[in-house]
């Protein structure tokens, strides 16, 4: 399996794991958007919530150029040590949720 879709897989893995779990309200839907052809992942809640809409990415991975960058993360887990352990170089994960001047400092890749 070449890079690209070992890089695809881990994180279908990890979205399909977390987008299983079943929200506390019945009207919210979990979604998972695997797009392929442009390397756009997400895990989306969709629904209401009494009268407030509820439509938000809870978690969001791109590949680009080679490396996941991770843009969105509203859990509390550690999802780069997590593609680590799936066999992901950290210099291949970037953390694009943080703004640049930081992503040096990561331990992780830069854009």
């Amino acid at each position: 399996m070449d890079k690209l879709e070992h890089y695809r897989n881990c994180i279908k893995t990890i979205l399909t794991k977390y987008g299983s779990s079943n929200p506390q309200n019945n009207e919210i839907e979990n979604e998972l958007i695997f797009d392929t052809i442009h390397d756009h992942y997400q895990w989306m809640r969709v629904g209401w919530k009494g009268l407030h809409r509820v439509y938000h990415s809870v978690i969001h991975f791109d590949i680009r150029d080679g490396k996941i960058w991770i843009q969105q993360n509203m859990t509390e887990d550690d999802l780069a040590q997590e593609l680590v352990e799936m066999g992901v170089a950290k210099e291949d994960i970037v953390l694009g949720l943080h703004p640049p001047y930081k992503r040096p400092y990561t331990g992780y890749g830069v854009a």
